[in-house]
């Protein structure tokens, strides 16, 4: 569960100035005291600065990032920067005098943890994993913040046009998907357990990467196979890259795409290798979930009726 605590049935915080915090557990099963109601929060990623915002809540700090919408990118744009997700700005986050950090389940975050309790400001380490725990996190936000109606309302909205989608996947023969992670150094296949992975489960989708012989592992990602992949045959293959990095394009031709096996799988032969919105895939979409869905049903089954 990506935050516990009173959520998870506890006994209400003690209406004290003393004692007007409650206990949460996050996603790396650490137990934080933060308050009750939040009042000067930083976010270092761009889908909880998202989430938040959709529960009705503000920030004092927020990531330097162009992955959000253009009209909360305008709301924020006079909020102090922190620094990007992968390397925050430790002396600019505590110069802000925050009183709960929103952070990512990641050793860059895992490290600022020891040095921010020390200063007596809690941090929460998230995961979002999956579409599920969007709709939980702007839930629990809501709580946060105060606005549970709001959260609801943007829960419901969110689910409404997630489940339009997913209806146009209905009797459909399942397509035979495979997700590439692409980095200047590696390329890697998404697995059932990473967010774009669990994606294609949405959607009725078959990974790839899970098929019989695949590699074998529980991280979210697992190295790519030329070979194995070949073998699968693909219908459509779609490639996530950090940002607009031209190195990762360059190196995928180089590497995969002048491949002789490469060559030969379906998806190639049928132009449907699809290169997907880094706002949308290379991090998680929070509240544009509904618009990574719907790129994805056209890309999967580009039969399906607008």
């Amino acid at each position: 569960m990506l935050l516990a605590g009173v959520y998870g049935g506890a006994a209400p915080a003690a209406k004290t100035a003393e004692s007007a915090k409650r206990e949460f557990i996050d996603s790396t099963g650490r137990r934080v005291q933060i308050p009750v109601r939040p009042q000067r929060v930083v976010a270092l990623n761009a889908s909880n600065l998202d989430l938040y915002y959709a529960a009705g809540g503000q920030v004092i700090g927020r990531p330097t990032t162009v992955a959000l919408s253009a009209d909360l990118l305008e709301k924020i744009k006079a909020i102090p920067q922190v620094g990007e997700t992968s390397s925050p700005n430790l002396e600019k986050i505590v110069s802000l005098k925050p009183d709960l950090v929103l952070g990512v389940d990641a050793p860059f975050h895992h490290a600022l943890a020891p040095v921010l309790e020390k200063a007596g400001i809690p941090i929460l380490l998230q995961a979002l994993p999956n579409y599920r725990s969007i709709l939980q996190t702007i839930r629990q936000y809501g709580e946060l913040t105060g606005e549970v109606a709001q959260a609801s309302r943007a829960i419901g909205e969110i689910d409404e046009k997630v489940s339009r989608g997913k209806a146009k996947t209905a009797g459909k023969k399942p397509a035979r998907a495979l997700v590439i992670w692409g980095s200047p150094e590696s390329f890697n296949m998404a697995m059932p357990n990473s967010f774009a992975g669990s994606l294609l489960t949405l959607l009725a989708a078959e990974n790839v990467a899970q098929a019989p012989g695949a590699p074998a592992g529980p991280m979210p990602y697992m190295p790519l196979s030329l070979e194995f992949i070949a073998k699968a045959d693909p219908d459509v293959i779609l490639l996530i890259t950090h940002g607009a990095d031209e190195r990762v394009s360059e190196k995928f031709r180089k590497d995969l795409a002048d491949h002789p096996a490469w060559q030969g799988m379906r998806a190639v032969k049928n132009d449907r290798v699809h290169k997907l919105p880094y706002q949308l895939f290379a991090v998680n979409p929070g509240t544009q979930v509904d618009v990574a869905v719907e790129l994805l049903v056209g890309l999967l089954y580009p039969e399906a009726k607008p």
